[in-house]
């Protein structure tokens, strides 16, 4: 069928790009990701269908690095993993080692629910605790066999002796499905690690799921703010244009205030170039979860600028930097959190057009780290995914030197000083109506698919 969809049209004003690479390190880097699982399952009918792995994060740890492989397709033997760092780097296609076991990864082959087992996990987190926290989807995500194995659950493992701490299975209430539940923020106080509350963005439904560990209870959130913007949803990557619909896809928290505890979280939608906030005051508040109407709570931010969608940002809590992962440009930019948020004070730091084709991870160790991570998906969604090409890299950097000397260092003053709540003139938005044919793929259906005829390829929803 015919059907009418607005094409946005923008005038591209860049941000500033930092003259030269800077200290960026590729860590890891995989043509096709491997296992270290049992030969049988390898060999088994679907046990293992390299094309099908697709790792969707990049989380530090010490000496290992945490890559998960979400079940979008058949052929997937392990979804969360490790990887032993161990120089020199880049480590070229190291396999990946179920963790905590495999146990704890197999599927039961009659796809029972089993508490004791991981179906699908997309981006964990490491929080100061030594904890690591994710969000267990329970579904197998394989277009036109989507199979809600079990009911979403929030997991921690402790990392000193790699053994689960936690369970938390989110009721019906405050989701249908795990599908869309791909990444989660933690809010670990400061004094006492058993007082954690962890926010997981649903870019399906457009909701923020609010998870109090403490007390064992879990509430949603519904605002607009959450919805992608629709004259920011067509994307150009690798000269391949499409429209992308996905919503809040990713939360950072500011340090706790002085004064009240409560930090500052910063969202955005995947298709957005704008920026929110809201105070934890009001996201740890069940009774306020209930309201139909969130007054001037929940507030917007700014713009980042043309062209500037981001899949995942993080907050570095020593310099109050926020990095953004940039799918458009190919690219990691940053932002002083005390500098007017206005792209005249963003910086792109690492900029990579062979390499960086759809960041999808980004995260903060405590090292004073920048992790960040590519996974060609786009190459896999649109045109066609060579196993014989690195389509894979995690890259890392020291914040304090790819910072220094860039508008998102603290000792730099600011390049204008006052934010920017929209696009400007010069990249005003231009709305155009055109009809197109519908086509399979991302935007052409309720599960959106891989785009191609190619059945070698996996389908379902994009990360």
């Amino acid at each position: 069928m015919l059907r009418l969809v607005f094409l946005c049209v923008v005038a591209f004003a860049a941000l500033t790009v930092v003259s030269g690479q800077r200290q960026v390190e590729e860590v890891l880097k995989w043509q096709q990701v491997e296992f270290d699982v049992p030969a049988s399952v390898l060999s088994a009918p679907d046990g293992y269908i390299p094309i099908n792995n697709i790792p969707m994060s990049g989380v530090h740890y010490k000496n290992r690095v945490f890559v998960t492989v979400p079940r979008r397709r058949w052929g997937i033997p392990s979804t969360l993993n490790v990887v032993e760092l161990e120089p020199p780097y880049p480590v070229t296609n190291p396999v990946l080692k179920p963790y905590p076991s495999f146990e704890l990864n197999e599927l039961r082959a009659d796809l029972q629910p089993d508490a004791n087992r991981l179906v699908t996990v997309y981006r964990p987190r490491v929080d100061r605790c030594d904890r690591l926290w994710f969000v267990d989807t329970g579904m197998m995500e394989i277009p036109g066999n989507f199979t809600v194995v079990q009911r979403p659950s929030i997991w921690s493992i402790d990392l000193k002796t790699n053994q689960p701490l936690s369970r938390y299975e989110i009721p019906q209430k405050d989701v249908e499905t795990g599908y869309g539940l791909t990444s989660i923020t933690l809010d670990v106080d400061p004094d006492d690690c058993s007082k954690v509350f962890v926010y997981i963005s649903d870019l399906q439904t457009y909701r923020m799921v609010v998870y109090d560990h403490e007390n064992q209870k879990s509430w949603r959130f519904v605002h607009n703010y959450f919805f992608l913007n629709p004259l920011e949803g067509d994307f150009n990557i690798q000269g391949i244009p499409f429209a992308w619909d996905d919503g809040i896809f990713s939360i950072a928290l500011s340090n706790p205030d002085p004064l009240t505890k409560f930090r500052t979280a910063y969202f955005h939608a995947l298709s957005s170039n704008s920026e929110f906030t809201v105070s934890t005051a009001v996201l740890r508040n069940e009774t306020a979860s209930k309201r139909g109407y969130h007054g001037d709570d929940f507030k917007l931010l700014g713009y980042r600028g043309a062209q500037s969608q981001s899949s995942i940002h993080g907050f570095h809590p020593e310099t109050g930097v926020i990095f953004f992962a940039l799918i458009q440009l190919n690219a990691v930019s940053c932002w002083d959190t005390r500098k007017p948020f206005a792209p005249q004070n963003m910086a792109i730091v690492y900029k990579n057009d062979r390499d960086i084709i759809y960041p999808n991870d980004l995260s903060i160790d405590q090292e004073g780290n920048v992790w960040f991570m590519s996974n060609s998906i786009i190459k896999l969604l649109y045109t066609q995914l060579s196993l014989e090409e690195f389509n894979f890299h995690i890259w890392r950097a020291n914040i304090k030197e790819i910072i220094k000397g860039t508008v998102c260092d603290p000792t730099v003053p600011p390049n204008v000083d006052h934010g920017q709540r929209f696009g400007g003139e010069q990249n005003a938005d231009r709305v155009t109506f055109v009809e197109y044919k519908d086509k399979y793929g991302p935007g052409g259906g309720p599960y959106g698919g891989w785009g191609s005829d190619d059945k070698r390829k996996p389908t379902g929803r994009r990360p």
